[in-house]
């Protein structure tokens, strides 16, 4: 595991087309099979981070649809691997992701359900903060920041 991340570390900033991400997942040792590559592809699609069954709906017709078992499967190869990660944006399914730009921390809206993927370095303070406070180290990678967003402040102010 170690390996694979020093590999992906070093390969990170070249992620940023699945070719590239296929070159990746090859340097780990793993295969690039054709259901790989067609969730690959729909990450690389999507607008956002995706849920399983709308990977293996073919994301609004982008791709062709897949088995969801099988996007299951190769989801987990590839957050296994570091090139995708699972995050929780609210109510509903796990959301998946590519880690093409690094790996990122979320905040995400209780209200309206907009979220915004951050770098983890912007939390430091507020992860200080909460160790210097209550002991803890927080991370926001799985289960982000939820509050209100700057357009439901204004909406739900007196």
């Amino acid at each position: 595991m170690e390996r694979t991340r020093a590999i992906l570390t070093q390969t990170s900033s070249a992620v940023a087309t699945p070719e590239a991400a296929v070159e990746a997942l090859r340097a780990t040792g793993r295969r690039a099979s054709a259901a790989r590559r067609l969730v690959l592809e729909a990450l690389f699609v999507a607008d956002g981070p995706m849920s399983a069954d709308q990977i293996a709906d073919g994301i609004g017709g982008r791709v062709p649809r897949s088995d969801l078992t099988s996007v299951y499967r190769n989801l987990e190869t590839l957050e296994e691997v570091g090139l995708v990660s699972h995050v929780h944006l609210g109510h509903g399914p796990g959301l998946y992701a590519l880690n093409h730009d690094g790996e990122r921390e979320w905040l995400t809206c209780e209200r309206c359900g907009d979220f915004r993927a951050v770098d983890p370095a912007a939390l430091d303070g507020v992860r200080a903060a909460i160790h210097t406070s209550f002991g803890y180290r927080a991370s926001f990678a799985h289960f982000p920041v939820v509050g209100l967003c700057a357009g439901c402040q204004a909406a739900v102010a007196p």
